[in-house]
């Protein structure tokens, strides 16, 4: 193996309010119940001569996300900044040079503002569905966009156009970083990202999955996809590549990872 490994913190965007059932297929669960779960970016760290990556940028605005977007509550503090959680780990938003951006929902691609210096690297497949989703004007929820926050999407063909670095498919993002194309899961062009690290290969999921024993140990896909085969597919590929499994809900993980991954971090626990 290759020296180039990298450290992985989640960083806290924000939190929101959901239903359990987001998590299983179709919603078939009789786990109705809501549970509060953070809103993540990812920094990753090189341990070489290598710049610092971001791994998705949050929400744009709490308040929009249920005026527009027609969900339950979001929240977010001031120390929950892009800013000052990148300042946290020694970081300037000025500092980074690459963005990936797993999908372009509005939970994952708000703050692409914040980065000037910044390439955003995104899926064209995935830009191309968040400009013009097929959704019914009907649908009460998502902000008549499949949750693609117009807003958000208008920023990145214009202004920041000269900013945005389309990709086809898998690709390498630097040594020890990949961006692998899973198409037609989450949304049209979701994306994981693969990476290096001294543990073994760590999986940030975007929404591919949402929770790791189910999703992925059980291989039972989530709740909001575009096909089923080609999630189920996801799923178990998913299970047989990765060390480590990140989700971008989920509050174990901010415990677990905090300060990093450490040893004896366990293969696909959740």
């Amino acid at each position: 193996m290759s020296n180039h490994n990298w450290e992985i913190y989640p960083l806290v965007l924000g939190e929101a309010d959901v239903s359990k059932v987001l998590d299983t297929f179709w919603s078939l669960s009789r786990d109705q119940s809501m549970v509060t779960v953070p809103i993540l970016a990812w920094l990753l760290v090189p341990t070489f001569n290598e710049e610092p990556i971001l791994v998705d940028t949050g929400f744009r605005d709490a308040e929009r996300c249920q005026t527009v977007h027609g969900l339950g509550p979001h929240r977010t503090k001031p120390e929950w900044s892009l800013r000052t959680q990148l300042k946290n780990h020694g970081f300037t938003a000025e500092e980074i040079k690459k963005v990936i951006l797993t999908h372009l929902h509005y939970d994952h691609a708000g703050g692409c503002a914040e980065f000037p210096n910044a390439k955003f690297i995104v899926q064209r497949t995935e830009l191309q569905a968040a400009a013009a989703p097929m959704v019914s004007s009907q649908l009460k929820i998502g902000g008549g966009a499949l949750f693609y926050d117009r807003k958000d999407i208008a920023e990145l063909i214009d202004p920041l156009w000269p900013q945005v670095h389309l990709i086809e498919g898998d690709t390498e993002i630097a040594p020890g970083v990949k961006c692998v194309l899973f198409q037609n899961t989450h949304t049209p062009g979701s994306q994981a990202v693969y990476v290096q690290t001294e543990f073994g290969t760590a999986v940030i999921l975007g929404d591919i999955a949402r929770n790791v024993e189910l999703n992925i140990n059980q291989e039972i896909p989530p709740g909001l996809i575009y096909d089923l085969e080609a999630t189920y597919r996801a799923m178990i590929r998913i299970k047989n590549e990765a060390d480590i499994v990140l989700p971008s809900h989920d509050y174990d993980v901010v415990k677990k990872y905090r300060n990093g991954l450490k040893e004896g971090t366990s293969v696909h626990e959740n």
